[in-house]
């Protein structure tokens, strides 16, 4: 009985891991479309140095780890849905995803902010 329990708490665990990456992608995906829009409206008002390529990259690069963001989390929480349906299941180490979606926002930002402080 209590093995079917523990198994019910991996199981709303994992849901609620695959929100979390939902929530994060969704973050991404609309501050990277903010980014887009922003720079679209401020050089129709006065240029202000805004490059079209700047804004449509770094929007773009944003969107798309938000997409893969939500990709990863779907097969993430595939892979533990797996697991934990096994009779045998134990815990097993999983490489940190999410280290290394934060190692590549932290290469965006600085990217951006390279770019922020050097045009093109």
């Amino acid at each position: 009985m209590s093995a079917e329990l523990a198994r019910e708490r991996n199981r709303e665990a994992a849901d609620r891991t695959l929100l979390a990456w939902i929530r994060t992608s969704l973050a991404m995906v609309s501050l990277g479309f903010g980014i887009e829009r922003f720079g679209q409206a401020a050089m129709s008002l006065d240029g202000g140095g805004f490059s079209p390529l700047k804004t449509r990259f770094y929007g773009a690069t944003l969107m798309a780890l938000g997409i893969m963001a939500t990709l990863v989390g779907m097969w993430e929480h595939r892979l533990v849905l797996r697991a934990v349906s096994e009779d045998d299941y134990r815990y097993s180490d999983r490489p940190a995803i999410a280290r290394w979606l934060g190692a590549g926002l932290v290469v965006v930002g600085i990217a951006g902010l390279a770019a922020m402080l050097v045009t093109f």
